[in-house]
């Protein structure tokens, strides 16, 4: 498996649900600022043990499954998901305990004699709506590559600028001071200046959520 350098991942060792022909796999798991996604790329042989293959990708996702993560498997698993079969029914009912759902509808394997769709991608569609699968005819094999392509949403951090009050020991002495002689004079102006004058403004850069309570001094 390649991730591009500039990507956040890490590894994720299944070599202990891993037996040859019957279930070959490894995964990653990909850190972005809105979207966390695993990838797990897995390998059936058409003479490796069906059941084999069933428990071991259950035990696979039962260990990555959570809600804030987004799976997606991918790989080549000898079911022609173009015909119906008792096979296939099996793994879209494991599949569908995760909410996982086959999504490549056009044949990946051609020959002169037959067509059939024995390569596949299986995601949570309800989470991750707008994507777009395409084949890849590449020359090399018998069998056509995939592209998943999908949108992760991007967190912006806006910077704005508010006007804040300070407020310390030595401002709120000075509030006290102005608000006796305002009790003193019965004068409203003296308390206003508290809001206007006596607090000392600041400005300062603020990335949190702004509030509307907040209001400007001047």
């Amino acid at each position: 498996m390649y991730v591009h350098n500039n990507l956040t991942f890490t590894n994720i060792d299944l070599s202990e649900y891993c037996k040859e022909k019957d279930f070959e796999a490894c995964a990653i798991k990909l850190t972005t600022t809105s979207l966390n996604i695993c990838i797990i790329t897995i390998y059936r042989s058409p003479t490796g043990d069906f059941n084999g293959f069933l428990q071991n990708l259950d035990k696979v996702l039962q260990l990555l499954y959570t809600s804030a993560l987004h799976i997606n498997i991918c790989g080549h698993i000898n079911i022609n998901y173009l015909a119906e079969s008792e096979q296939k029914r099996q793994v879209n009912n494991l599949l569908l305990m995760y909410n996982l759902t086959a999504i490549v509808n056009f044949p990946t394997r051609i020959s002169n004699k037959s067509a059939s769709t024995i390569d596949n991608f299986f995601m949570d569609i309800s989470r991750l709506e707008d994507f777009l699968v395409t084949p890849f005819p590449n020359g090399l094999s018998d069998h056509d590559a995939q592209i998943l392509t999908f949108k992760i949403p991007i967190q912006s951090h806006q910077h704005k600028t508010k006007l804040i009050r300070k407020i310390n020991k030595h401002t709120i002495s000075n509030f006290i001071y102005i608000l006796s002689n305002a009790f003193k004079y019965r004068s409203s102006f003296c308390a206003l200046s508290f809001l206007n004058c006596s607090i000392l403004c600041l400005w300062k850069r603020l990335v949190a959520c702004y509030r509307n309570w907040v209001a400007e001094g001047k």
